[in-house]
């Protein structure tokens, strides 16, 4: 049944112009492409008319015309795209976790990150399936966002750093704008072929694509933070254990003791929040570090006995565990500057 969609859907690409080396490809977890030839850097991978795409000036108007083409059927223009989309009962959008079950969601032992951006990203008034395929597939072009045949059935690899532009096209077809994507990295014939979505942390990918990647080089976690009387803030850490330099900012002077508050006032004038970019002093400093190491160790030991806990779900397990090591790589940097800190 698969198969004979996507030959279904590459017979309409041809007809509609979209040209590309890649090929369709299926295995468990949805269509790939691969190299059908050898392929350099900067060489075009794929053009697409823009006359083959669903384009709307925003996501939600995007999710309107994609249900409104979808209830067309076969009357529909992109009847043969929009069949080779997943249905709600495919694995590639019940990945998604805006569509599991409670019990599943209740393992995600991560502070709460994932259902804040689940509760955040919520539109209960638009079809769920066409948001899911629209936050999931759809691209900007500019002026426009695009669901775009063949680009969205290409895989994300945030190392690459795709190129790709909206072009006339002065070929013999005139087919007017067209969408240009360059490869950005050389493939042998067979290889699987990348794009990337954007600089997408493990919570991004998880809460819009349904998938984890391991080590991945963009990857933020992040942990809330509430102290008494104070606006609560975020500790971002990111993949490389470095930590978001504003929440050292804010905790150096929510902690800063009557000593360092009067140095901070000595320098304020004129200078802003901005003295606070570098230390009041050693004690508060250690301060600061203590406290961040001691919260990044508790949402760490969280993570980590949440992903021993899953019973076999390697999303869940995965997407824990890669939060555990970014927490923990954090902490390991702040020990190696300051060895005998206490949290």
């Amino acid at each position: 049944m698969v198969a004979i969609k996507s030959d279904i859907f590459l017979g309409w690409a041809l007809a509609q112009g979209i040209q590309t080396p890649l090929d369709l490809a299926v295995r468990s977890d949805g269509y790939y492409t691969t190299c059908s030839q050898a392929i350099s850097s900067n060489e075009e991978i794929l053009r697409v008319p823009l006359s083959a795409c669903i384009l709307a000036d925003d996501l939600e108007s995007l999710a309107d015309r994609l249900k409104f083409e979808r209830d067309q059927g076969p009357q529909s223009f992109w009847s043969p795209y929009l069949d080779a989309l997943p249905s709600l009962d495919d694995k590639r959008l019940l990945a998604m976790p805006r569509f599991w079950d409670r019990t599943r969601l209740e393992q995600v032992t991560d502070g709460g990150q994932l259902q804040t951006k689940m509760t955040r990203d919520e539109k209960k008034d638009i079809d769920q399936w066409a948001l899911a395929c629209v936050d999931s597939r759809a691209n900007f072009m500019g002026q426009k966002y695009s669901m775009t045949p063949m680009l969205d059935m290409i895989n994300h690899d945030c190392s690459i750093g795709t190129k790709a532009k909206v072009v006339e096209d002065k070929g013999f077809a005139e087919q007017g704008d067209v969408l240009s994507l360059l490869s950005a990295k050389s493939y042998t014939t067979g290889d699987e072929a990348f794009i990337n979505y954007g600089n997408l942390s493990n919570l991004d990918t998880l809460a819009d694509y349904g998938f984890v990647t391991k080590n991945n080089l963009c990857n933020m976690e992040s942990i809330d933070v509430r102290l008494m009387g104070v606006e609560p803030f975020l500790i971002n850490v990111f993949a490389d254990g470095s930590i978001d330099s504003g929440v050292k900012a804010t905790l150096r002077y929510q902690l800063a003791s009557s000593e360092d508050l009067e140095v901070f006032s000595s320098f304020e004038k004129g200078n802003g929040l901005g003295v606070l970019a570098k230390p009041l002093s050693d004690m508060n400093e250690l301060d600061v570090h203590s406290f961040i190491a001691s919260t990044l160790d508790e949402e760490a030991y969280a993570a980590k006995s949440g992903a021993e806990e899953t019973n076999g779900d390697y999303l869940v397990s995965t997407y824990l565990s890669e939060r555990a090591k970014v927490l923990d790589l954090a902490i390991e940097k702040i020990k190696l500057k300051y060895p005998d800190l206490e949290f």
